[in-house]
């Protein structure tokens, strides 16, 4: 990702291709980003926490996003699972072109929580301080070299675009229309050429019901848990671009607790 990212300014700054193809390697290259902080923040790196938070920070570091709030807030997500107070409700609850327009409202969110009693210890707090620091530090910095617009055009730019990219993939397409249910809450869209493209993400029933699996494993393991999946009424689905059916909510009063 780091090679992609940086050596994309590299080429930029000395042999330049049409910016289109600047902005596409960005984007490719912030994209892959999504998927090393995912897997940091569920301690699939390493059995050593220390390691799964420096790895998280470095991965996160091109989301322009302070690391340990966003972990928080996905394990929130997790917890929440389509609830009302599940975070990435902003992401499915109206139709996805609609989606910038919502997302002040996570703005909010990462707002209240910072007012209120804020789940971070001091270190993280800190930590988090920093990574807000040095993002700025390299705009100043960019400003002052006066290579400001490069900066945005080939990092802000392409993490607008990622963003929305990640986001219509991990949040929308596995939840849209889905009630807060262990088993009927997160979808697979099982499509063999989307599967590399999103990095096995399309499979991401697997990875909520065991968050410990890693990425590259998905496929492997639907394939494997696959009359487990059906058998628990898991959506899947073999269409990318289509209507998402919506599934009722099951009766029970603790959906989570099937």
């Amino acid at each position: 990702m780091y090679v992609l990212w940086l050596g994309n300014f590299a080429v930029y700054w000395t042999r330049p291709l049409p910016l289109a193809a600047h902005l596409l390697v960005s984007v490719a290259a912030i994209h892959l980003a999504f998927t090393i902080w995912h897997e940091a923040a569920h301690r699939n790196v390493s059995r050593t926490r220390w390691v799964n938070d420096a790895v998280g920070v470095v991965g996160m570091f091109p989301y322009m996003t302070p690391w340990f709030i966003q972990r928080w807030i996905h394990l929130e997500h997790h917890r929440q699972l389509n609830r009302d107070g599940d975070p990435n409700r902003i992401y499915t609850d109206g139709p996805f072109w609609a989606l910038p327009l919502r997302y002040p409202r996570a703005l909010g969110y990462a707002r209240k929580i910072l007012m209120g009693r804020d789940p971070r210890t001091r270190a993280e707090r800190v930590g988090d301080l920093a990574i807000v620091l040095a993002i700025a530090g390299v705009y100043a910095a960019a400003f002052w070299h006066g290579v400001l617009l490069d900066v945005v055009l080939l990092w802000l730019v392409p993490v607008v675009v990622a963003k929305l990219v990640m986001d219509w993939y991990i949040n929308y397409l596995p939840h849209v229309g889905l009630p807060p249910d262990r088993f009927l809450g997160t979808r697979v869209v099982d499509v063999p050429w989307l599967t590399p493209l999103v990095l096995g993400h399309n499979y991401h029933a697997v990875h909520h019901l065991w968050p410990h699996v890693p990425w590259h494993r998905y496929p492997a393991v639907f394939r494997e848990k696959l009359e487990y999946l059906r058998s628990h009424g898991v959506p899947i689905e073999h269409r990318v671009f289509a209507r998402r059916a919506s599934v009722p909510a099951p009766g029970a009063a603790d959906p989570l607790a099937r």
